[in-house]
């Protein structure tokens, strides 16, 4: 790592002998607090909880402002095109940014960890319960950074606009924070009153401190290959979209694993995390999507298949990553009546989730025709996925909804199993499908094709 020109580069703008002094005395007055003002019996537990509080803060919080501040300031201080001239890979970058731009926080980190250690061996005699407050601080604070450098490249949009460092942490606080929730409430209780409880992941009991240590390690994975995939692009290198499904089925596997209901909900869970990155790699690219088709007709044109690969754009293949897991479900041995339920809810958002990106993708076609793509699709989403379903619910009730909304089908079935029987809905969600495709071949062929054959 210290071969690493960009972490060098972060070393000399953040680091300086100051610093040491700095961050140690500013430690050492934070954790005087508790032994000022806490009574003589409680010295020893306010303090290890200040030296806890701290060293969250400091490799979770302030670490997650100063690496997503270290991006905005390359589009600030206009120095990123120099970045795209450099030799640097993308995972070079990355990891250079990552651990170089934090160091004022890992130094902070440094001092609340020896504080940590010290009370949990000493005064708490539980040494092993301050090693693990510290790895876990480690863990999440590298997670939660990655994702804060990834809030700032996704609030970027297509052009390399400075982002409020303030809200580099907000993205990282909402994983902290939220996101686990009840979900893995009962982690943070057992972390904080030192007890074990039995917590079953595909059917082997890991712990609270182990489904920590195993969320905080995905954390860090996928924040990594998401920032990967991002430099890449920022960067103008061109890779295959092998890190987005990746990333989306190791999602499934590791929420899979912690329903323990076997392969049935590995592929269930896959199958709608495929869907909502579809739905959202869909919109968050709509205005490179022009782009990205020309240049997929180009290399597909010259057979260049492997450049068109590099250009396609993710949503289809999360889509098929989706419609994979989709098809699998109800394929499973002894898969019951809900499983083959489960399967065809799931195989029907596919198919109306694939009706929605053809609409988009006609939409991000028009750009340069339309002021705004994304605000005419939403407007056509709403006719179409709301206000035309609730006009034909009142006019001709419920299979005039499904007619028209295939989804409504869910809605006013007369089965608790949550299967489509009805036929209607799925004719009239292939014919919607074949509409969608053909007018998005038809804006395609004017917008892509007609534009190769007028550039040669």
């Amino acid at each position: 790592m210290t071969r690493n020109p960009e972490f060098q580069r972060q070393l000399w703008l953040n680091w300086s002998p100051s610093l040491l002094a700095w961050s140690l005395g500013l430690s050492a007055l934070v954790l005087a607090l508790p032994l000022v003002l806490a009574p003589a019996s409680e010295r020893a537990s306010y303090l290890g909880v200040t030296a806890t509080a701290g060293l969250w803060m400091a490799s979770a919080v302030y670490g997650s402002v100063l690496a997503g501040r270290s991006l905005a300031e390359e589009a600030g201080q206009n120095t990123w095109d120099w970045q795209r001239l450099s030799a640097l890979s993308p995972w070079q970058m990355a990891w250079g940014k990552l651990l170089g731009s934090a160091v004022p926080a890992w130094m902070y980190t440094l001092w609340f960890a020896l504080a940590v250690l010290f009370v949990s061996a000493t005064w708490a005699g539980q040494a092993a319960l301050g090693l693990h407050s510290v790895a876990l601080a480690v863990l999440w604070g590298l997670g939660l950074q990655a994702w804060a450098m990834n809030s700032v490249l996704i609030g970027w949009g297509q052009r390399e606009i400075p982002a409020n460092r303030r809200r580099a942490a907000l993205l990282p606080l909402l994983f902290l924070f939220f996101i686990p929730g009840p979900y893995l409430g009962r982690i943070y209780g057992s972390l904080l009153n030192g007890s074990e409880r039995a917590v079953l992941w595909w059917g082997l009991d890991i712990g609270s401190k182990g489904m920590a240590y195993l969320f905080g390690a995905l954390l860090l994975a996928l924040g990594l290959l998401t920032l990967w995939r991002q430099l890449c692009a920022r960067l103008d290198v061109r890779t295959l979209p092998w890190a987005w499904p990746l990333g989306l089925a190791a999602s499934g596997f590791f929420v899979a694993g912690t329903l323990d209901a076997g392969l049935p909900a590995l592929w269930k869970a896959t199958a709608w995390i495929a869907l909502a990155a579809t739905a959202y790699a869909a919109l968050q690219h709509v205005h490179s999507d022009l782009r990205s088709w020309r240049q997929v007709q180009w290399s597909a044109s010259r057979g260049r298949w492997r450049e068109m690969l590099q250009a396609l754009p993710l949503w289809p293949v999360s889509w098929l990553l989706a419609l994979a897991a989709s098809l699998l479900l109800p394929l499973q041995p002894n898969a019951h009546e809900a499983g083959h339920g489960a399967g065809m809810v799931a195989l029907l958002a596919c198919l109306q989730l694939l009706r929605d990106g053809l609409i988009l993708t006609g939409f991000a076609l028009l750009a340069g025709r339309l002021r705004s793509p994304l605000a005419a699709f939403c407007m056509a989403w709403v006719v179409i996925n709301i206000v035309l379903p609730l006009l034909a619910l009142g006019l001709a009730g419920p299979g005039g909804a499904a007619a028209v909304q295939p989804a409504m089908a869910l809605m006013f079935g007369d089965s608790g199993i949550p299967a489509i029987r009805d036929a209607t809905a799925w004719v009239s969600l292939g014919l919607q499908l074949l509409l969608a495709a053909g007018w998005a071949a038809w804006i395609f062929r004017d917008r892509v094709l007609g534009f190769a054959h007028e550039n040669g």
